[in-house]
């Protein structure tokens, strides 16, 4: 879990820096919940496509070693450049877990204006009396 913490904060990075450290522990928590009861197929895929990432994104930034032991801005760099080339798979396929968790954090949604309202076409009321009575015949 200390890769997919060093994951989230790259994947999640702003201009002002990391997600807040509470939101990552919670994403993280959220990651071992959903694996936890995953089959034994998503949890090898996601621990293989991590161990990938964490070791080969580095590289991509003239480093050895581990994501984690890179500095936060070039990690963020680092993790940019693996996924804009061809072997950008398994950061996708990561970090559509990690999204998909991370933005159901209260915080998180409110940031990006979700405000879990529906945003279906609007009832035929409120476009008019004309709106009725199309396709009528």
């Amino acid at each position: 879990m200390a890769r997919l913490r060093s994951l989230t904060e790259a994947i999640f990075a702003t201009a002002a820096g990391p997600p807040p450290a509470a939101r990552v522990d919670w994403v993280v928590a959220e990651v071992e919940d959903v694996l936890a009861h995953a089959g034994a197929q998503m949890r090898w895929t996601m621990a293989a496509a991590t161990l990938v990432i964490v070791w080969i994104a580095p590289l991509f930034v003239g480093r050895l070693g581990s994501l984690a032991s890179l500095p936060f801005r070039e990690r963020v760099r680092a993790l940019a450049a693996l996924e804009a080339s061809a072997l950008g798979g398994p950061v996708l396929a990561v970090k559509a877990l990690l999204c998909i968790l991370y933005y159901e954090h209260p915080d998180a949604a409110a940031e990006v204006g979700f405000d879990a309202e529906c945003l279906g076409l609007p009832s035929p009321a409120a476009l008019g009396p004309a709106a009725g009575a199309e396709g009528v015949a």
